[in-house]
């Protein structure tokens, strides 16, 4: 069963890859991570496409908030679960597997 996770963010170049690192660290492997991007200056879009390639990227030309960046993240995911992060969250790497069990 695929999770998806999405990683709401606005310009948080120096907590992405912390939050990144942590989810690729996760005992549930069946995952795919989506950045939604509220419209950031600050490098973090291109650090994601470079750094962690196999994240999806969704990038909005404006920041549209928590809710719509969420929404748009929940649109675009695939998997049957959906987690919802903010970009300066560091996940326990057992955090993904005990969320599905428990579902």
């Amino acid at each position: 069963m695929k999770a998806s996770v999405i990683v709401l963010n606005k310009n948080g170049s120096l907590l992405l890859p912390e939050c990144l690192h942590s989810l690729h660290r996760q005992t549930w492997t069946d995952v795919e991570i989506v950045v939604v991007d509220n419209g950031s200056i600050d490098g973090s879009v291109e650090f994601v496409q470079e750094h962690f390639p196999e994240v999806r990227v969704v990038r909005l030309e404006e920041n549209l908030g928590f809710c719509k960046g969420n929404n748009i993240g929940i649109r675009q995911a695939k998997g049957e679960y959906i987690a919802l992060l903010n970009n300066d969250t560091v996940v326990d790497p057992h955090w993904l597997e005990e969320l599905v069990r428990a579902l």
